[in-house]
């Protein structure tokens, strides 16, 4: 009887003997596709090394898997069979005249800027810089392929493409790693994880001819690098000259790509800034069947400007929307060469860096404010008879009571009406009064307030006197009720009941 350990080690046998069939099968297909000729291999790479499109590009788009496949890197391939790009009419003739114009000083824009010569140039120097990233992807990836026999880690180790091939070519087929010097290519800290893991690697020394692709596929990045500073330099000298308010506001480089984007100046001028923002945006490709999004939804070129990437990476979003506006007028201006020194696009760049500013200034602190200091004394409250009155005027008054009382004995009226308010409580059993009722010694002084004031006209003073000292006959005799009895017959001259009317006038 098997046990569980034999039927696992049988399962174990039929696996090997799969991948061993799967083995021989894929080496027969590889030496099938050794087989073929090779212009056919150079024809199915993606690669025109004709000049024959309308364009003269010379080169189509590489497809890497397809190059993969035909074992054009790996298997002794030639590295001037796939990188075509410096070889091509196309780019020969663009760097000829971009290295014509390098020699001569920027000249001033007359005229309609879509007729200018070196304006139609800048434009075309967009695609020229594409086309030496997209052959510098081709280059590295051929080093890559090759190169890892010998040193598989050195890809994870220097990430980036130009500096990966500047190591290749100074290292080259030293397994010594000690005598190397790669201080003028890397900083310090990957010079040494590069040598510690240059020494333990389980990698091979390569063949002549491999070694010999490699410092080829080197030397042809190098001189690719060098004519794309080239054009980068001759855009960067043009556009000052062509849209000098774009170039304020941001980089040259990204201007000119904004430019070969758009169409050109015309066409970027009447793109509007929401659709400008997002101008350059790169998606993720190949998704397995999903729908392609952008790694940064709404940021295209604008975003990597120097204005956007000072400020702290919570603000980058919104100080790309108020620099992609600035942009947009700027190139409105640059179109018409209102400003043709630039002012207006320094003046909109010192507006969105205090603006800048502004937005990362930290909040201002609350004050505290202080408790005052505390009074001891007493307060003083409100007194006398406007108070009075005031708590006279909405005071209870003797009904509100009476509606207030309830009584406990005897019980009136419908059962619930106690309970919602309805009932009237204890008003109608004595005499209420509306208004509050005023004391007893307040009513007593308001009587003998008024009856002194009506005893005050009948009565004449005891200390008044008929004696009138006067300053032309010394003590005279006079009437003391002489101006109250003069003033009560005037007054019954004309207000009297029975004086009717008078006329006023003298006659």
């Amino acid at each position: 009887m098997a046990t569980l350990a034999d039927s696992f080690l049988d399962d174990l046998d039929e696996l090997e003997g799969d991948s061993d069939d799967d083995l021989e099968q894929a080496a027969a297909g590889g030496a099938n596709d050794h087989q073929m000729d090779p212009s056919a291999k150079a024809g199915g790479d993606g690669m025109d090394t004709g000049d024959g499109d309308e364009d003269g590009d010379g080169d189509g788009e590489v497809d890497l898997d397809d190059m993969f496949a035909s074992g054009g890197m790996a298997s002794g391939g030639d590295i001037s069979s796939v990188a075509t790009l410096r070889s091509s009419e196309y780019f020969n003739t663009k760097m000829e005249k971009i290295n014509q114009a390098l020699t001569t000083p920027p000249k001033p824009i007359i005229g309609n800027v879509e007729d200018n010569a070196e304006y139609k140039l800048v434009v075309q120097c967009n695609d020229v810089v594409m086309k030496c990233d997209e052959e510098m992807v081709v280059v590295h990836k051929f080093v890559v392929d090759i190169y890892s026999k010998k040193f598989p880690e050195l890809e994870s180790l220097v990430p980036s493409r130009l500096d990966y091939l500047r190591v290749v070519e100074a290292i080259g087929n030293e397994m010594d790693m000690t005598m190397v010097d790669l201080t003028d290519l890397l900083p310090n800290a990957v010079v040494i994880s590069v040598s510690m893991t240059g020494s333990t690697t389980s990698g091979q020394p390569l063949s002549e001819a491999d070694l010999e692709q490699c410092i080829k596929a080197c030397e042809e990045a190098t001189k690719l690098e060098e004519a794309r500073n080239s054009v980068l330099e001759f855009v960067e000298t043009r556009m000052k000259a062509i849209a000098p308010n774009i170039c304020a506001i941001i980089d040259t480089t990204l201007a000119a790509q904004l430019m070969g984007l758009a169409g050109g100046l015309a066409a970027l001028s009447k793109i509007p800034a929401c659709n400008v923002q997002t101008l350059g945006q790169q998606k993720n490709e190949n998704r397995s069947g999903f729908g392609s999004a952008a790694a940064m939804p709404h940021a295209g070129l604008i975003y990597y400007a120097t204005v956007v990437q000072n400020v702290p990476p919570y603000l980058r979003m919104k100080a790309l929307k108020v620099t992609a506006a600035k942009v947009t007028l700027a190139a409105r201006i640059d179109l018409h060469m209102s400003e043709p020194s630039g002012s207006a696009g320094a003046r909109m760049r010192q507006e969105v860096d205090d603006k800048f500013e502004k937005w990362e200034e930290p909040q201002k602190a609350r004050m505290k404010k202080a408790l005052p200091v505390p009074d001891d004394k007493p307060r003083k409250k409100r007194g006398g008879k406007r108070a009075r009155k005031l708590k006279e005027k909405f005071g209870m008054s003797e009904m509100r009571k009476d509606t207030n009382k309830r009584t406990f004995s005897n019980f009136e009226g419908e059962y619930g009406d106690d309970a919602m308010g309805l009932d009237m409580g204890m008003l109608g059993n004595g005499a209420g009064k509306l208004r509050a009722s005023v004391k007893k010694e307040q009513k007593m002084a308001i009587k003998k307030a008024k009856k002194a004031a009506e005893t005050a006209g009948q009565h004449v003073n005891g200390l008044s006197s008929s004696l009138v000292f006067t300053p032309v006959q010394g003590i005279e005799l006079a009437n003391p009720n002489a101006a109250a009895d003069k003033v009560a017959a005037a007054n019954s001259q004309w207000f009297g009941a029975n004086s009717g009317f008078m006329s006023a006038r003298p006659a």
